[in-house]
């Protein structure tokens, strides 16, 4: 059997290296953040696929969005994970609009976005799988999830939620109230200072109500608890 060479096997080992040179591991997560003028923005779209979002009041006169992003691993359990290094926010505007996202399948984002305390036309939140939560006033809120928990807490405003399989809940004053529908396939429902009948089947429940006020109140989940209060 031949035997190699101290000389020749430092050279057979080099050419290796060169051949498959060592791959640095992937950061384990990033954060993005920036200050965003809010002069001629009155809605906000935020849009993301799995993780959180938030948007609540501020304390300035900007849009502070902050988002951060971890690798999510593919159904190929073998697969490399995504750089999140190389992946930024996105942040574009449509007429008055701001939207909000990241452009990445594999990547699992925590959104917190502030706004300056004034009122805005729009708020409006859609999140594939996780929680999401908007406790600052718009005259329309909507929190769209598919998988997750959501809450909605703003004095005013139409505010419509909707869950596929999770939790809703959703506060608002009463005197902004007016129409109140809240439904649950399988689940739970709770309701507190709305006027209405809770009608409550084997597995589910809804409720037709009303407020003192005019702005229409909505929460729709498909299995999981609706929690609706109005607040004197």
């Amino acid at each position: 059997m031949a035997v190699l060479s101290r000389s020749t096997l430092a050279v057979a080992l080099l050419v290796i290296s060169t051949a498959f040179p060592a791959v640095a591991p992937a950061a384990d997560k990033v954060t993005r953040t920036r200050l965003l003028a809010s002069e001629g923005i009155n809605a906000i779209l935020i849009q993301a696929r799995v993780g959180s979002v938030r948007l609540e009041p501020g304390e300035g006169n900007a849009i502070e969005a902050k988002v951060t992003l971890e690798p999510k691993r593919n159904s190929d359990p073998v697969s490399d994970l995504p750089d999140v290094t190389k992946v930024q926010m996105s942040a574009t505007t449509r007429g008055d609009q701001l939207r909000l996202g990241v452009d990445e399948k594999n990547i699992e984002e925590h959104w917190i976005v502030r706004v300056p305390k004034r009122m805005f036309s729009e708020f409006e939140v859609k999140l594939g799988v996780g929680q999401g939560a908007i406790t600052a006033p718009a005259r329309r809120i909507t929190l769209d999830i598919g998988v997750g928990d959501a809450k909605v807490d703003s004095a005013t405003g139409a505010i419509t939620v909707r869950v596929g399989t999770g939790n809703a809940e959703l506060r608002t004053a009463r005197a902004n109230a007016g129409t109140v529908e809240a439904t649950t396939g399988v689940g739970g429902l709770t309701v507190k200072g709305v006027d209405g009948k809770v009608e409550r089947h084997m597995v589910g429940g809804s409720i037709d109500g009303k407020g003192r006020g005019r702005e229409p109140i909505e929460a729709k989940v498909g299995v999981g608890d609706v929690t609706v209060t109005l607040t004197e």
